[in-house]
This record gives C-alpha cells, structure tokens and sequence, in this order.
C-alpha cells in the first residue's frame, strides 16, 4: 500500500500541521522519519491518500504557512 510522508524542518512544524489536519478531521499518523528520506526532523506525518484529498492537505499546510515536503512510500 503507498502512503504520502510529510516532511517538516521541525517538530514544531509538525505539532502545528498535527493541529490543522485534527481540525479539519483528515485521517494521519505521526511516525519516525524514515531514515533514507531525511535526518532533519525525527518526526512525519503519513497520510493514507485513500483516505484523505491530498490537494485539500497540502492546501490546508500551505495556508498555515507550513513549509514540507511530500514523499510516496510503499508500506508492506
């Protein structure tokens, strides 16, 4: 199953996206930041996209003025 990975400079950043997507009830985990993607924060969002309109999320971020990045990940 492909899941999209939100990455953030911060974990501020993601405490601040975190609030956002509860607001808006969008399906999401926090997890580890794999470590092949980045070093730079220890923690991401994963979002199923099946379960959430990824334009309506990145919308949402960019609104906030939350700078990320999107990464797709096959999870087995």
């Amino acid at each position: 199953m492909n899941y999209i990975i939100l990455i953030f400079e911060s974990t501020h950043k993601v405490l601040k996206a975190d609030k956002i997507l509860m607001e808006n009830k969008i399906k999401f985990d926090i997890i580890p930041t794999p470590k092949e993607i980045s070093s730079d924060c220890g923690m991401s969002i994963r979002i199923n996209p099946s379960f959430a309109d990824m334009n309506f999320v990145q919308t949402l971020l960019k609104d906030a003025k939350i700078d990320f990045t999107i990464y797709e990940k096959e999870i087995k």
